[in-house]
């Protein structure tokens, strides 16, 4: 029963760990957004500035590509990397990469998809 707790604890402190995080970005993102349009001359607090922020905030959202198109570029990457001793096989421990569930396989920017 205590082991259960324990793994329940951690398990909640990793998940509000990660929230955290992802709102730090955004907040950070939005500041960045806020700083731009404040040096293109916008006074905040009015619509104009206002405007500004969310057309930069969109943007960012448009250019952003959706998972299933990352994984496919990923796997495509990966794939023509085979064999190439230039780059690592690609695992789970590297922070930027995928799984991609067609093939079973860890697929990433900067690595080689595994030999069958």
């Amino acid at each position: 029963m205590r082991a259960l707790f324990r793994i329940s604890f951690w398990v909640l402190a990793v998940s509000l760990m990660a929230c955290g995080a992802s709102e730090g970005n955004a907040s950070k993102r939005d500041e960045k957004n806020k700083e731009r349009c404040a040096n293109f001359g916008f006074k905040e607090g009015t619509d104009a500035f206002a405007n500004c922020v969310m057309r930069l905030s969109l943007k960012q959202d448009r250019d952003q590509p959706d998972h299933d198109t990352l994984v496919r570029r990923y796997r495509d990457r990966s794939m023509a990397r085979r064999g190439d001793d230039r780059y690592p096989v690609c695992t789970a421990a590297m922070m930027d990469n995928e799984l991609d569930i067609s093939t079973g396989k860890w697929v990433g920017p900067n690595c080689q998809m595994a030999p069958d």
